[in-house]
């Protein structure tokens, strides 16, 4: 084979601009991804802790293991729904997942009165809903985009951050009005009346023989290397996978595990709960535009070093909140931590799809953040227990510096992204 024939193979296809279907597309799976069960069923609990101490008597490590619960329910369905949205579609596993989740929502406030109740909602999310999860929308997105496809995810992949900025504002306004139900309510109310159209509707899939948007070239089989790409088997045999895995783990583990945590944090340094939600929802903005600039970097440079930086950025906001600081200055670590973290999910999303493809993006994509599930699961109840033994989270954001900056060390291990690519580009000719 010639080096002519290699580069007509190997070379990635022109970029060109999104137009209006390409920027439909994004602006939908942002949606749809803020309306998940990471952001409506984290952001949530902050704001309801106190309350349901006040009237039920619940501790924070019962309210906070809801959150695991669903976390690590969702994590055992991840790898059936990716297997699904391969087989069958993204939208077909979408829409009733995207029900479930409003009803699971919409039953808490109508049916809960036990702590046991209130666990068993939060594994309803996290089985029946498990679609309305990331999986189906990284799947859509990485299928339509390839030059532009960390900016397309980048994008769509800030609607955790979105979600993390706008449940706070509403949940606190509903509370202010109906007390700890009307956020629940008001949350539903937006998955049945708002996202559910949406994907119902406005969602299209892109079929098999459609070119990316971002592409001049007329067919899918631009680059047939990703549209190829690996089984889950074959994923699971290289050393990328395993390396990405312990990176977005020990991520998942801190950065998620405060999440909920965020607001009853900064009540206890002061802050009046208005005050600590204004707080959680500068860390979802900052969680927004962190996450659009990722996508936006990532297109044009290694993604790896784009990693290293923004999980420093990660250590530091973990370090800095371990420490005492003036009421004025926790917007700092905010900051950081909400910048950095879209340093995480969407990252995860955009490797795997240049590692091993498109041919079995969902089920490996799924299988991974199922891994991440489990930790995002045990980081809550870890930050509440650890509360409830000693009346603070400093051990916990001890820990948390350290675990970033390991992750951020072993994104040099990973192997340049493009050496692949070119290497899968050979072995089909």
């Amino acid at each position: 084979m010639t080096a002519d024939a290699l580069d007509t193979v190997a070379a990635p296809p022109v970029r060109k601009p999104l137009g209006a279907k390409g920027w439909l597309i994004i602006g939908i799976c942002l949606f749809g991804i803020s309306t998940g069960p990471a952001a409506f069923g984290l952001a949530s609990l902050g704001l309801v802790i106190n309350a349901f101490q006040d009237q039920f008597g619940w501790s924070r490590s019962e309210v906070s293991g809801a959150a695991s619960l669903m976390m690590l329910c969702t994590a055992l369905s991840l790898p059936l729904v990716g297997g699904l949205v391969d087989k069958f579609g993204a939208r077909r596993v979408l829409i009733p997942s995207v029900i479930a989740l409003g009803l699971c929502l919409l039953a808490i406030p109508l049916v809960v009165t036990k702590a046991w109740q209130f666990m068993a909602a939060y594994v309803l999310m996290g089985t029946l809903a498990a679609g309305a999860n990331s999986v189906p929308y990284m799947r859509i997105l990485a299928s339509w985009f390839d030059r532009s496809r960390g900016l397309a995810i980048g994008i769509a992949g800030s609607g955790t951050g979105l979600g993390f900025a706008y449940v706070p504002l509403v949940g606190q306004a509903a509370i202010h009005q109906f007390g700890w139900k009307g956020c629940y309510v008001a949350l539903a109310l937006i998955m049945l009346c708002v996202t559910l159209p949406m994907v119902l509707f406005l969602l299209k899939e892109k079929t098999e023989g459609e070119a990316p948007i971002d592409s001049d070239t007329p067919t899918a089989e631009a680059n047939p290397a990703e549209s190829q790409g690996d089984t889950l088997k074959g994923a699971m045999a290289k050393r990328d996978f395993w390396v990405l895995a312990s990176i977005f783990v020990g991520l998942a583990f801190v950065l998620y595990g405060l999440i909920p945590h965020m607001v009853p944090l900064l009540t206890d340094r002061g802050l009046t709960p208005e005050a600590a939600a204004s707080m959680a929802s500068l860390f979802g903005f900052a969680t927004f535009g962190g996450r659009v600039l990722i996508g936006f970097l990532i297109d044009r440079f290694d993604a790896r070093k784009i990693a290293v930086i923004f999980f420093g950025l990660s250590a530091l906001g973990m370090g800095l909140l371990a420490v005492p600081l003036p009421t004025w200055a926790l917007i700092v670590p905010a900051l950081l931590l909400g910048g950095s973290l879209g340093a995480e999910v969407d990252m995860l999303a955009y490797l795997t799809s240049r590692y091993f493809g498109l041919k079995a993006f969902a089920r490996i994509f799924g299988v991974l953040f199922s891994a991440v599930m489990v930790a995002m699961g045990l980081g809550p109840v870890a930050f509440g227990g650890v509360y409830d033994a000693t009346g603070s989270y400093q051990v916990m954001l001890a820990i948390g510096a350290p675990v970033c900056i390991v992750a951020a060390l072993l994104m040099l291990v990973l192997r340049p992204y493009g050496e692949r690519k070119r290497g899968a580009a050979i072995s089909i000719t």
